[in-house]
C-alpha cells in the first residue's frame, strides 16, 4: 500500500473507507507499506542506480489499522488529523504544479487541438505513443533541471523503464496530455471544487500508475487507466 492509496482511503467516503479497511486481514502489518514515487527518484539522484521495485523499499515498521476504521462514524484522532491536513497541503501545491505541467502540454505536442475532431483524436493516440516511446521521452527527462543546491538527475542515456525518475515523466506527461485534451487547452484557474478534485484524483492516481509500472503489476478499473497501462507496460500484470 502506497501514502497515495492510505491517503485516499482515509479521506474517501465513510461508506467507502469502511468497505476497504474491513477487507484488509487483522493483526500486525496487514499490509506491506512501500515508499512513494518521490522517494525513489532522490534515491536514484543520490546513487545514480535505478530504484528498484517498490516492494524493495518496504517500511520497516510494525503496525495495525484502528478497528474502527470499519466504523461509519468514526472520526481521526487530533494528531492523525493534523497529518492528514498536512498531506492535504502538500497535495494542494501537487495539483498546482500538476495543472502547470498539463498547461505546458501545448508547448511539447503543437498539434493536438487543429483539424476536426478525428484529426484530435489520431493526433492525442500519436502523442501517447510518443510518451511511451524511450527513443522519444528522452530528451523531455533531459530538459528537467534540478533546484538549486539539489544534484542532477544521471546521464539521461542510462536512463530506461526500470528508474522511477523515467517513468515519473512517462505518467505525468500521459496525465498532462490527458486533462490539456480534456478541457481543450482552456484549463480553468481557478479551479471549481469539483474539478480540483477530479485534478487531485488524477494526482493521486498518477502516484499508483507509477509505482505500478516499477513493480510489473498494476490493478484498476478505469478503462482509461487499462489502455495505458498496457501502452506502458504490455509485458505487466493487469489486475481488473
Amino acid at each position: 500500500m502506497s501514502d497515495a492509496l492510505f491517503y485516499e482511503l482515509l479521506t474517501t467516503r465513510p461508506e467507502a473507507r469502511t468497505q476497504c479497511f474491513a477487507k484488509l486481514p487483522p493483526g500486525n502489518n496487514p499490509v506491506d507499506l512501500v515508499n512513494h514515487a518521490g522517494t525513489l527518484m532522490r534515491l536514484e539522484i543520490d546513487t545514480g542506480v535505478p530504484s528498484g521495485k517498490p516492494s524493495l523499499h518496504k517500511e520497516d515498521m510494525q503496525f495495525v489499522f484502528n478497528a474502527s476504521l470499519t466504523d461509519l462514524n468514526y472520526r481521526l484522532p487530533e494528531d492523525a488529523q493534523e497529518a492528514v491536513d498536512e498531506e492535504t497541503a502538500r497535495l494542494k501545491e501537487s495539483v498546482n504544479s500538476f495543472m502547470e505541467r498539463a498547461d505546458a502540454t501545448a508547448s511539447i505536442f503543437t498539434y493536438l487541438l487543429k483539424g476536426s475532431q478525428a484529426n484530435r483524436d489520431a493526433a492525442h493516440i500519436e502523442a501517447e505513443r510518443t510518451i511511451v516511446s524511450p527513443q522519444a521521452l528522452r530528451p523531455f527527462v533531459s530538459q528537467f533541471t534540478p533546484p538549486p543546491g539539489e544534484k542532477p538527475i544521471p546521464a539521461v542515456e542510462s536512463i530506461d523503464e526500470e528508474w522511477a525518475i523515467y517513468r515519473w515523466v512517462q505518467v505525468q506527461l500521459l496525465f498532462g496530455l490527458d486533462v490539456y485534451v480534456r478541457y481543450q487547452g482552456n484549463i480553468p484557474n481557478p479551479l471549481s471544487p469539483r474539478m480540483y478534485e477530479k485534478l487531485e484524483h488524477d494526482v493521486l492516481d498518477a502516484e499508483q500508475l507509477i509505482l505500478g509500472c516499477l513493480e510489473g503489476a498494476y490493478a484498476t478499473r478505469e478503462n482509461k487507466h487499462k489502455r495505458w497501462w498496457r501502452l506502458l507496460c504490455p509485458d505487466g500484470h493487469l489486475y481488473e
